[in-house]
């Protein structure tokens, strides 16, 4: 089971799936060119992860909730019993975009996400 809960308020969500996760960690190091035509760098730790969440909903009531709790401004921390290593603190970056298949029967929340540490 997944849920997803506010900080603010503590309301939750809970999708029936979560049908696509795809998160990225940019580099921070900074590559310097020196005069000789060598490199020096300054290693510094990856940023968390971003990326798009696809949150699925069996009907259009659950989906929409969960779209306007998105919209509060707070973060949000997504838990999952079968696969924690998905578990993280989040903000909302990028777009919030719904969705329905052609049966009406499924409905995606996509969530651009930042990870935010605690």
């Amino acid at each position: 089971m997944t849920t997803i809960t506010a900080a603010a308020g503590g309301l939750t969500t809970s999708p029936v799936a979560v049908d696509g996760y795809e998160a990225t960690r940019a580099s921070q190091n900074i590559v310097h060119d020196l005069i000789s035509g060598d490199i020096a760098v300054t290693l510094i730790s990856p940023r968390p992860r971003s990326g798009t969440l696809q949150l699925v909903y069996g009907n259009a009531a659950d989906a929409f909730a969960a779209f306007t709790l998105h919209e509060t401004e707070t973060t949000f921390f997504l838990e999952r019993d079968d696969l924690p290593a998905l578990n993280m603190t989040y903000v909302l970056d990028g777009d919030l975009t719904i969705t329905v298949d052609d049966s009406r029967e499924a409905w995606v929340l996509a969530v651009g996400f930042q990870e935010v540490r605690t």
